[in-house]
């Protein structure tokens, strides 16, 4: 999908030799994405320094301009093997270099990892017969994942690693693949003690919302005598159920133990959510009690996780996967683009649902996913909420990601928000 905002970034990269003490800093302009570190070893290459990334340091929205540029500034440290030619850390960015230098629990975010992962990729890639041609290409660095394009003799592969909190990712990718078409990428190589993962390409992001979510059905379907060998989360209607209580109280909805969070519900807001909690809780015992068998929840399916070669559709990144009522991955809004027609939704939904029809009517069924479409925004919010929020070590960038979700559902704006 192409890019159309005009944006213009003060990228600042504080350089850090490994094992040095002192950090210098080089401050580039670029219109190019930086947050996820994509672009940014391009941009400091272009600049004549060599390295490779450490962690994000800071990143602050400037505001749209009048000339519709939007602009930001962001902060990362970069790795170099050499003494950079460069200034010293501006006073404005001293607090910066504390930050640089603290401990850390992400691995990519340390100075040695690059390296050792280089070696495992170059190693596995040798035993494929397929060499690297390149650099890799930084798609994503940040706490929840690492994820690379590795141009090779073959084509282009894709390295992911993930934290330990991540770590059935590499379990359930690799046994998905070998077991069931289309549930996974092709799997070159796994290594589940360091969470990574060497994948090939399974063709363009995106593909026809019909054709995802009958995918998502019969992968479903057909990892259910899998299950006990993969272990996941319980996060069926009873777990949901069990968890409102949590996600409904101020904390959550403040979404900050220091104090209110930028993105924290209004009193208002709050008040119309706890005002759907029946409706929830009637939605959730409905699919307790109903038909269709708890099996493996994707937790995190958009068009951004599903691919599409030819005829066959592919899904992409099992980091939330668990043990769930497959109903609430199915929402095809999240397939669809916003303003997408009602008649496009539902010809999407009954694509999924004909692929139930053996337990139950469709008529039915189209009942049972209208509770999952409502209990599915609870669904993903725990993804957050007790998942990630709880593991990061950092967690303002993820303290109120939950309440997107929640916010889904508020039946239409709320007065006063």
């Amino acid at each position: 999908m192409s890019d159309s905002v005009r944006r213009e970034t003060t990228l600042h990269l504080l350089l850090t030799r490994p094992g040095g003490a002192e950090l210098a800093c080089r401050t580039l302009t670029v219109d190019t994405p930086v947050y996820y570190g994509e672009h940014v070893l391009e941009a400091a290459r272009a600049a004549g320094v060599e390295g490779w990334l450490g962690r994000r340091l800071a990143f602050a929205r400037r505001g749209v301009g009048e000339d519709g540029v939007t602009r930001t500034t962001c902060a990362w440290q970069l790795f170099t093997p050499e003494r950079p030619d460069a200034a010293p850390v501006p006073d404005e960015l001293r607090e910066l270099v504390d930050a640089a230098r603290a401990p850390t629990r992400t691995p990519w975010f340390g100075p040695h990892w690059h390296a050792a992962a280089l070696a495992w990729l170059d190693e596995e890639l040798a035993a494929q017969r397929r060499p690297r041609l390149g650099d890799p290409v930084v798609l994503k660095h940040w706490q929840i994942s690492l994820l690379w394009r590795v141009p090779t003799s073959g084509g282009d592969v894709y390295f992911k690693a993930v934290p330990e909190f991540f770590g059935r990712e590499v379990t359930v990718t690799a046994r998905l693949a070998a077991e069931v078409p289309g549930a996974a990428p092709p799997v070159l190589a796994a290594d589940e003690r360091r969470g990574f993962l060497l994948l090939d390409g399974c063709g363009e992001a995106g593909g026809d919302p019909a054709a995802a979510l009958r995918q998502l059905a019969q992968v479903q379907r057909a990892a259910r005598p899998l299950l006990p060998e993969l272990n996941l989360r319980d996060r069926g209607p009873a777990y949901l159920l069990a968890q409102l209580d949590a996600l409904f109280n101020d904390a959550s909805l403040h979404a900050d133990e220091r104090g209110p969070h930028a993105d924290a519900l209004t009193p208002d807001e709050a008040a119309a959510l706890r005002a759907r909690r029946p409706a929830l809780e009637a939605a959730l015992a409905r699919l307790l009690v109903g038909p269709i068998p708890l099996t493996l929840g994707h937790g995190d399916l958009h068009g951004g996780n599903v691919t599409t070669r030819g005829e066959q559709v592919t899904l992409l990144d099992w980091s939330d996967a668990s043990l769930t009522h497959p109903f609430l991955d199915a929402n095809p809004a999240y397939l669809c683009p916003d303003g997408t027609e009602p008649a496009v939704l539902d010809a999407a939904r009954d694509a999924y649902l004909r692929e139930w029809t053996d337990l139950a009517p469709l008529d039915d069924l189209r009942d049972l996913h209208a509770d999952a479409t409502l209990a599915g925004e609870v669904y993903r919010a725990l993804g957050y909420f007790d998942g990630i929020q709880g593991a990061v070590e950092d967690r303002r960038e993820w303290a109120g990601a939950h309440l997107w979700h929640l916010r889904r559902l508020l039946p239409e704006p709320v007065s006063g928000a």
